[in-house]
This record gives C-alpha cells, structure tokens and sequence, in this order.
C-alpha cells in the first residue's frame, strides 16, 4: 500500500524557507524528526509523556525543536508566530494504550486556530484514520467548508476498505 507519510512529506519538501514548523501530533516523533531537517524551528504538541521521551531521543542531535507536552488545542499558548508547516497524524500513539486517541472538539478548535497563524503559502497536512470516524468525517465536513482563502486537497485510497485519508490545506 502506499503510505500516506512518504507523500505528505514529498508536498513538503517541495516548500523552500520554512521558518516555522509544528507536529501537532509528535506521537514518537517521526515527523518531528522530518520537520527538524527542513525548518528553522519546530514545535513539536503531544499529550503523553511517553511520546515526548520516545521524541526526544529520536530527536536528541536537534536544537531547533520545543517540545510541548499539552493538548495541541493549546497552540495559541504557545506559538505566537506565523507558521509554515504544520502537520496533524491523527488517532492514537502505536504500540501504546489505544484509548488515549485525539478528540474531534480540540482537534477542531486547533486547527481553526493554526489557519488563523498560518502564513501565505503555508501547508497544513491532516492524516485521518477510519478507527475514529466521528473525528474523520468531522474533519472532512469542516475542511469542506473553508473558503477560497485556502485550497484543499484529498488524498485516499478508494480501492481499499477503510483507507486513512490525506486532507492538505494550503493558504492562498
């Protein structure tokens, strides 16, 4: 199957001078890890400790990241500046407990607030996983509903059951 990472990151890698970057999802940091090699600074959100600490050692020869270990919901605490890049892999840690999973309210709300911080050209990618539906198609329906501002794009897998999906969201 394709993987969905290999293409959001080749998006991304076609943005030049990205000065600020955030892995809403640091999850155990593979994204951060891509987003430490192309970016000035990155943020890096998670709300389990055990993710910050797997983050952190993948991540450990990097000085331009600041790991947050809070809801992403609670972007506008922290980054105060416009954003590049900004990157959502959304569901639960792997190999961890598989109840602790992103909510659709503050998933919502986060990214209502990183449009807002997003520059010109900016790039918002959104993994979604079919095991949260509410929050998939929640997501799905508001991303359908963003103006002419912002251009979308959706990326699936239709020949196959219960794909996960990539939304893409660029600021015009």
């Amino acid at each position: 199957m394709i993987k969905l990472t290999q293409i959001y990151h080749n998006i991304i890698q076609e943005k030049k001078n990205i000065q600020v970057s955030v892995d809403m999802t640091c999850g155990h940091g593979n994204d951060t890890l891509f987003l430490s090699h192309i970016s000035k600074k990155v943020y890096a959100f998670d709300i389990q400790e055990v993710a910050m600490i797997e983050a952190k050692n993948l991540t450990k020869t990097y000085d331009n990241i600041q790991y947050i270990l809070d809801n992403h919901e609670a972007i506008d605490q922290y980054i105060h500046e416009g954003i590049d890049v900004c990157i959502y892999n959304l569901g639960y840690l792997p190999n961890h407990d598989h109840s602790i999973i992103t909510q659709t309210s503050s998933t919502l709300n986060s990214l209502e607030k990183v449009l807002k911080l997003l520059n010109k050209d900016g790039l918002v990618i959104i993994e979604l996983y079919p095991h949260n539906q509410e929050e998939m198609y929640s997501i799905l329906a508001y991303t359908k509903t963003l103006d002419n501002e912002f251009d979308v794009l959706k990326i699936e897998l239709f020949n196959k059951n219960n794909p996960p999906i990539l939304i893409t969201i660029k600021k015009n």
